[in-house]
């Protein structure tokens, strides 16, 4: 059975379309070896153990920066 963290063909194909790029249908399996490999210390980190801070710099709707 296939690792459900691991990039399909299908989810590889949608992130190439959706960056706008052309790759060769050859270099797809070594495409998706290296991002699989560059995506995975992502996919290991539990976001929830992260602490939350505010930004530096707030925006306003207004298009005013207020800095604090």
């Amino acid at each position: 059975m296939a690792d459900p963290k691991e990039l399909t063909m299908e989810q590889l194909r949608e992130r190439i379309r959706a960056a706008g790029v052309t790759i060769p249908e050859h270099r797809l399996a070594m495409v998706r070896k290296l991002l699989g490999a560059a995506l995975a210390p992502l996919q290991a980190l539990d976001s929830r153990a992260i602490k939350t801070v505010e930004p530096a710099v707030r925006f306003s709707p207004e298009g005013q920066a207020s800095h604090e």
